[in-house]
């Protein structure tokens, strides 16, 4: 388990360089077109306007944010449950050994356990888990909610500016002009709404993820303040997994 990692500017530039690069690749193939000049100007306006929409709309810091989610959860995957399980089993252990004290002594990579660990040392009454885990789920919510509309808004600006582009270029043609490079704006423009939508279904599943990793991490707690069991521990966190993410 860790916390959420720091993402510097030449971590995101990868990231950005292989989003543009499955654009001009997927635009080459749904326009048919096979030169490679052709497509690079329609992605640089499509990108450009995006990018421009963007700052507009957001602050940096929520677009700097979102890109560190989409790198940390969209791109790595985020973290699994089983993960979260292993550590509070580990907690449970400590809790046998050292009781509660030695709980609230535990240093952690992930915040979330060393929340519950403090509450633990605490001996906070359920109420008190419950309240602590429906706030880590609204928070979790809410920045899932707030780094969603940065890529739904980018795939909205990229067809928008695309489509626009192609119609400029429509109207400005000759009598008589090719009309295949009219529409490569266009289909650049959707070629990277469809890879930002794809992007945000796999956020979408590291966010359920998460909302199920705080559910582990906190109902853990109240189990490990009633029955320090390791066993009954893991059987009964395994529920809380639904079948298609158990491994």
């Amino acid at each position: 388990m860790r916390k959420p990692q720091s993402v510097e500017v030449w971590q995101v530039i990868p990231l950005i360089l292989a989003a543009a690069l499955l654009t001009i690749g997927l635009a080459m193939f749904l326009s048919g077109t096979e030169d490679l000049v052709d497509v690079v100007q329609p992605v640089i306006v499509v990108f450009g306007g995006a990018l421009a929409g963007l700052l507009l709309t957001f602050s940096t810091t929520h677009i700097a944010q979102a890109l560190q989610l989409a790198l940390v959860r969209g791109v790595r995957g985020g973290t699994a449950p089983e993960q979260m399980i292993r550590a509070m089993m580990k907690v449970c252990d400590v809790s046998r050994r050292d009781g509660l004290m030695g709980v609230a002594d535990i240093r952690s990579n992930s915040d979330q356990v060393e929340e519950v660990c403090f509450l633990i040392g605490q001996a906070s009454d359920e109420a008190t888990l419950r309240f602590a885990l429906e706030r880590r789920l609204a928070s979790e919510r809410l920045y899932h909610q707030m780094t969603s509309d940065v890529f739904a808004f980018t795939a909205i600006y990229a067809v928008l500016i695309g489509t626009l582009g192609s119609l400029l270029l429509y109207v400005s043609q000759t009598e008589g002009g090719v009309l295949g490079p009219t529409v490569l704006p266009f289909v650049c423009g959707v070629s990277l709404a469809i890879l930002m939508c794809i992007l945000i279904g796999r956020l979408r599943a590291a966010h359920m993820r998460e909302l199920i990793i705080a559910e582990i991490a906190y109902r853990g707690g109240a189990m490990i303040l009633e029955d320090n069991n390791v066993q009954r521990l893991r059987s009964r966190l395994g529920v809380l997994v639904p079948p298609g993410l158990r491994r």
